[in-house]
């Protein structure tokens, strides 16, 4: 099932930044006339750069960050890095931000060169 998710989470983020191109292309094709495909062509190589670009800044992972879930009376306490850090991951893995970023800046590249 987790598959699915992360398949779901990528063809969004690529999906998004589809339209992104789209609505770019089309609104500097009303002010400045011009070619739409041609400036969709380069919109989706310059969000594919720039999603490549933040694949690149990676995740800071903060080891000292204290963790804090509710209790039964609903105020927040420290959590125990036992019985619920197994259960958080209990959904299966998971892609990284950095993974789906350069999975979508290669597929944003890959239609702006080929369309």
């Amino acid at each position: 099932m987790w598959v699915v998710r992360e398949l779901l989470r990528l063809l969004t983020r690529i999906g998004v930044a589809v339209l992104i191109a789209i609505v770019i292309a089309e609104l500097r094709a009303l002010i400045g006339g011009g070619d739409v495909a041609h400036t969709f062509q380069i919109m989706l190589l310059l969000l594919g750069c720039f999603m490549l670009l933040l694949a690149t800044a990676g995740t800071k992972v903060n080891q000292q960050k204290a963790h804090w879930m509710a209790n039964s009376h609903g105020v927040f306490v420290p959590r125990s890095f036992g019985l619920g850090e197994a259960l958080a991951g209990a959904g299966g893995p998971t892609l990284s931000p950095s993974a789906v970023f350069a999975g979508s800046g290669i597929v944003l590249l890959a239609l702006g060169l080929f369309l």
